[in-house]
């Protein structure tokens, strides 16, 4: 998970070829458009990722005017997506160091679609089970990517992260099951478009005797809720769909950790087998470029006629995301 507010360094500057009055700076993998001559190379700033919620105070006024989250924006042609700024325009006094936090201190926070009241939630998630949030390839650096290397393109689905829980228990020799949101786990008797989407799939009982051939294992399976009344905005396509979950990902619990590609437990590997809904998966084995990431970042504006989120690029030691920015400019 990427921070939302961090000290970075300006690695690229040039001008914009559009416009006379901007240019267009780098920070890690993000490009964002700024003001003409306001930094250069080698600038200490402080870069505020998108999704990021800034703060009702006078520096941020500017932003918020136009939206109320950081998201991509296309000026002249190019695509912005972040904002950078100066520790002096928002008052920061603190160290400067390469990938220090601030997003606290500077009242920064994260968007997120609103979850079921608490009164539904049993509780947060135990045994080292994270939030659901993939980190934006613009947020890895770039040797850090596994450019070369075989991967799984996935579609990222614009809905609510539901989490299925299969617990064993060996005192008693059964299975603890429980569905949860992106922050808590809910509360057996609770009904809503999460527990029903799960309940509907009617295949508990198959993954479980599943587990159970396979050492009795505990799995958390990770996935998004969908449909009607979920994310409803005119430019997602799953909000007009009826409700339903596809699964993108499996945490083990018992060994605290994702089951990437490659693994026996890997979602697409196990999913026919469980008869479990998947994300759809777009591309299979395929080599990853540069060109691969540029492809659903902005070159394409629907998949199969539909606008989408983005995708999620599965490789054997994790995963990250591309959000189409043709669409979160719409968000």
């Amino acid at each position: 998970m990427e921070n939302l507010a961090t000290i970075q360094t300006i690695i690229q500057a040039e001008k914009h070829p559009n416009a006379d009055s901007l240019d267009i700076v780098r920070v890690l993998g993000y490009k964002c458009i700024v003001k003409r001559d306001q930094w250069k190379i080698g600038d200490k700033v402080i870069f505020i990722a998108p999704d990021s919620v800034l703060p009702d105070t006078q520096w941020a006024a500017f932003y918020n005017a136009r939206s109320s989250r950081v998201k991509a924006i296309q000026l002249r042609k190019e695509w912005s997506f972040g904002i950078v700024e100066s520790a002096q325009n928002i008052g920061y006094t603190g160290a400067m160091d390469d990938g220090l936090d601030v997003s606290e201190i500077i009242g920064v926070t994260k968007y997120a679609p609103p979850e079921p009241q608490d009164n539904s939630a049993a509780g947060v998630y135990g045994n080292g089970i994270p939030k659901t949030d993939e980190t934006r390839w613009q947020g890895i650096r770039a040797n850090n990517l596994p450019i070369g290397e075989m991967v799984d393109v996935t579609q990222k689905i614009d809905g609510q992260s539901l989490s299925w829980l299969f617990e064993y228990k060996k005192e008693t020799d059964s299975y603890d099951i429980s569905v949860g949101g992106r922050s808590f786990i809910f509360k057996k008797f609770v009904q809503n478009n999460y527990t029903r989407n799960v309940a509907a799939l009617g295949v508990a009982e198959k993954i479980e005797k599943f587990l159970r051939s396979h050492g009795n294992v505990s799995l958390c399976f990770r996935g998004e809720s969908y449909g009607v009344g979920i994310q409803k905005f005119s430019h997602n396509p799953h909000a007009k769909k009826p409700l339903g979950v596809s699964f993108f990902s499996v945490w083990n619990i018992d060994d605290r950790r994702y089951e990437f590609k490659g693994s026996k437990f890997y979602i697409h590997n196990i999913a026919s087998e469980l008869s479990l809904p998947t994300v759809p998966l777009l591309e299979k084995d395929v080599v990853l470029t540069w060109d691969l990431i540029k492809k659903y970042d902005e070159d394409l504006k629907q998949i199969n006629g539909e606008p989408f989120e983005g995708v999620v690029i599965q490789h054997l030691n994790g995963s990250f995301k591309v959000i189409n920015k043709h669409y979160d400019s719409k968000k």
